[in-house]
C-alpha cells in the first residue's frame, strides 16, 4: 500500500515559492495548467518521501493547554498555548500558541515510517 502524498509542504516557502512560480508560468503561457498541477504531485511526492530521511532536527517542548486537537484522514492537529520549546533555534521564550499538524508516516505492511509535524 502506499504512502499518501500530503499537501501540507504546499504551505511552507519554498512550496509557496514554487506555487507562486508556476502560477506566473501558467499566466505567461509559459507553460499550461495541467503541468504545473503534475509539478506540484511530483513535489508533493518528492517532499513526503524525503523529508523524513533527511530532517535530523527534534524539538522537546512544554505546553500549558491543549486548546484544541482533531483526527481527521489519519492526520492529528493539536493547538497549544502557551508553549516552551527547549533546543529550539529561536530562544524568545515561550511561543504564545503553536498548531502542531501530524501525518501518518506509516501505512499498512510498513516497518518503521515516520511521522511528519
Amino acid at each position: 500500500m502506499e504512502k499518501p502524498n500530503y499537501q501540507l509542504y504546499r504551505n511552507t516557502t519554498l512550496g509557496q515559492a514554487l506555487q507562486k512560480t508556476l502560477d506566473d508560468f501558467v499566466s505567461e503561457q509559459i507553460i499550461p495548467d495541467s503541468l504545473s498541477k503534475k509539478v506540484m504531485d511530483s513535489f508533493d511526492k518528492s517532499i513526503n518521501r524525503i523529508l523524513p530521511m533527511k530532517a535530523k532536527n527534534k524539538v522537546n517542548f512544554r505546553a500549558e493547554k491543549l486548546r484544541a486537537y482533531r483526527y481527521c484522514d489519519n492526520v492529528w492537529t493539536f493547538i497549544v498555548e502557551q508553549v516552551d520549546l527547549k533546543e529550539a533555534i529561536d530562544p524568545n521564550g515561550p511561543v504564545n500558541r503553536l498548531k502542531i499538524v501530524a501525518c501518518d508516516g506509516q501505512t499498512k505492511g510498513q516497518i518503521g515510517g515516520a511521522g511528519h509535524a
